[in-house]
């Protein structure tokens, strides 16, 4: 009997090489081997960005109060024009040409424009387009080169990877107060259900946290599995069960 307990014990951690990844507990899963060479392009390599379309429209922008002190502007002889592609509600790709042009606000001594909202600051990317890419990536699991597919071919809606992380990454701090919010509101409940699941980063085992109450559920990602992370989450006692 010790014996095969000393087998079984042998057993423990070790995985059928043979046996699909999905079936693999990812805590168990060996670490992701780290790059051999510095990502990018080397230096003086030539860059690359998206061609600019033609637009299909142009939407003129005016500007009545400064958008900073509300005082009154007068309009500057100059302009700019901003492009940004979207999709539209039929899923069709849309270009609309934004004609911006310049004010003088008097109280705060320098020119301002007006508030283009259809597109993140110095982004060619409408909302539309960003926020489709991230439910398919962020709530149905779809991969970036999937999402890729998806766009370039199916949508005839050229995006990039990189375009796509540095879109998600500024919505991500636009949202963060809202987050924070959520933690504040799970710290003050009664009842809350705490759980843990394993969760990959770039090829590392971290743990997915869960802390749900019955009107808000909080999600943090953290390297760590034990009790320093509530700790971090719950600063004060929990009063609660």
């Amino acid at each position: 009997m010790a014996k095969r307990v000393a087998e079984l014990s042998g057993l423990v951690g070790k995985t059928d090489p043979s046996a699909p990844t999905g079936q693999t507990a990812i805590f168990l899963k060996p670490k992701a081997k780290g790059r051999r060479k510095k990502p990018g392009a080397r230096p003086g390599h030539p860059g690359s960005r998206r061609e600019v379309p033609k637009p299909d429209k142009t939407v003129p922008h005016t500007l009545e109060r400064c958008p900073y002190c509300s005082g009154c502007v007068s309009k500057c002889n100059s302009s700019r024009s901003r492009i940004i592609e979207d999709i539209q509600e039929d899923s069709r790709p849309s270009v609309n040409e934004h004609v911006i042009p310049r004010y003088w606000c008097a109280n705060c001594r320098k020119k301002v424009e007006p508030v283009v909202e259809d597109a993140l600051p110095d982004s060619q990317i409408g909302h539309r387009a960003y926020c489709l890419a991230g439910m398919m990536h962020y709530l149905q699991g779809t991969t970036l080169s999937q999402i890729l597919d998806v766009y370039n071919y199916h949508l005839h809606f050229p995006v990039t990877e990189g375009g796509c992380m540095q879109a998600w990454h500024r919505t991500g701090e636009i949202l963060r107060q809202w987050y924070d919010g959520i933690l504040e509101e799970i710290q003050g409940q009664a009842v809350l259900n705490a759980d843990e699941t394993g969760w990959r980063v770039q090829g590392k085992t971290s743990w997915l946290w869960c802390l749900a109450s019955r009107d808000a559920v909080y999600y943090l990602i953290d390297p760590r599995r034990g009790s320093g992370v509530l700790k971090k989450l719950f600063r004060a006692c929990f009063n609660g069960v």
